[in-house]
């Protein structure tokens, strides 16, 4: 085989270089996000490859359990749809919020075969109709009242002992900026209720708004987080709401998708991820450095969602929903890099519907936060690499038997995963 080599004239790789600026800024004029901007190096995922050989969480390894509704009726419709994060009440109860917009609990675990014990059913039971909006993350304070993330409307809260019937409350839909200025909260995506103070914390995703996919008439949930992901602005906002002034503080913002929260059992800190850069951040509430904001933790081979922290351990839970593959890593690593802003802006301008779909797979990290003793680091992965029996996953909880139950805005079942 004979290579040719052909020469380019330093006119004509200028000419190319100015050609990419006027189509970008062409382009870029035509939608209403904004311009894809550069990102720096240490602002990009750089978490190893997805190892695919590690199937630890393939349903014949025996460490995962799905569980299924189960129907009475043959034929009626089943409500356990989309449940994106499983959430314990005080008394140990489970609920989720689901993609028609409903509280369910979830109760009477039955195995469905006797010689199967990975596959179990459960009881699904409407307990409120939370109107119009798609919810996802959701807590229990220390009574018997959910705050939960309506991407739609907000921070919301419904209190489950109320009569004669629990109405839903729209608690925060927008904040005071230090500058007196007004910031709506425009993708409210998780929460967390502190132990000792009552304080809810949440993030909001993005500054990109969440719409309707015209063809299925549903609410597009990955559509604003795919536009966030290739534009790389880092919009993701870190948010408190206190109960007992009514006050919404921002601690915390330039994350890119700002995605799971979780507080610690003594409130002293609160941790959150950002999606893209493949981060989890933690922000100091007491101690020698409150108020400070640091990166704990990088290493993971896939993009970040739900988070959660044990009370009786050092151990945090991340979920992972996608692997960070090479192609979108390099995606941001183009130079010049006004070609990959060019190829960016492509990208944001496509139909929704023609946008790239993350590879099928699932995975949750189990890592250590750090302490007096140790520094925080990635403990192990637990995976299906090619997302045969489970995948997508939004949401990890740690549920009061120990074990992790694994939320999804894609299935309709809930993953057990005996991690111990």
């Amino acid at each position: 085989m004979v290579k040719a080599n052909i020469p380019v004239s330093p006119i004509g790789f200028v000419s190319v270089i100015f050609a990419a600026v006027g189509i970008h800024q062409l382009l870029s004029n035509q939608f209403p996000h904004g311009r894809p901007v550069d990102l720096a190096p240490s602002n990009r995922h750089s978490g190893p490859p997805m190892d695919p050989t590690n199937d630890s969480l393939r349903l014949s390894k025996g460490k995962l359990t799905k569980i299924y509704e189960r129907v009475e009726e043959e034929g009626s419709p089943g409500l356990l749809v989309g449940p994106e994060t499983l959430i314990f009440d005080n008394n140990g109860t489970m609920y989720t919020l689901t993609e028609q917009s409903k509280l369910v609990s979830i109760t009477d675990f039955r195995q469905k075969r006797d010689d199967d014990a990975s596959i179990m059913t459960a009881k699904v039971t409407e307990v409120a109709d939370l109107g119009i909006g798609r919810s996802i993350g959701g807590k229990f304070d220390s009574g018997s009242c959910l705050y939960f993330a309506d991407i739609l409307k907000g921070l919301c809260r419904i209190c489950l002992d109320q009569t004669p019937k629990p109405v839903v409350e729209l608690v925060a839909s927008r904040f005071q900026l230090d500058d007196g200025s007004w910031s709506d909260v425009t993708y409210a995506d998780d929460v967390d209720v502190g132990s000792r103070t009552g304080h809810v914390y949440f993030s909001d995703a993005t500054d990109i708004k969440l719409d309707r996919d015209l063809k299925t008439g549903k609410w597009d949930i990955w559509y604003p987080s795919k536009l966030e992901g290739i534009r790389g602005l880092k919009s993701g906002r870190l948010l408190r709401y206190k109960p007992e002034t009514g006050e919404v503080d921002l601690i915390a913002s330039g994350a890119h998708f700002a995605n799971g929260v979780a507080v610690d059992a003594q409130e002293s800190f609160v941790v959150f991820t950002s999606t893209f850069e493949g981060k989890v951040m933690k922000y100091h509430l007491t101690g020698e450095k409150e108020g400070q904001l640091e990166t704990i933790l990088t290493d993971f081979p896939g993009f970040l969602d739900g988070i959660d922290c044990s009370f009786d351990s050092s151990l945090c839970f991340v979920a992972m929903p996608a692997p960070a593959t090479p192609e979108l890593k390099a995606l941001f690593a183009i130079r010049p890099a006004i070609l990959s802003r060019l190829i960016r802006t492509i990208l944001m301008l496509l139909p929704r519907g023609l946008t790239p779909d993350a590879k099928p797979y699932g995975g949750v990290a189990i890592v250590h936060r750090g302490d007096e003793f140790s520094k925080p680091s990635v403990k192990q992965i637990y995976q299906d690499p090619t997302g045969e029996d489970i995948s997508v996953i939004t949401g990890v909880t740690e549920g009061p038997d120990g074990k992790l139950y694994l939320g999804s805005l894609h299935n309709d079942f809930i993953g057990v995963l005996d991690y111990q």
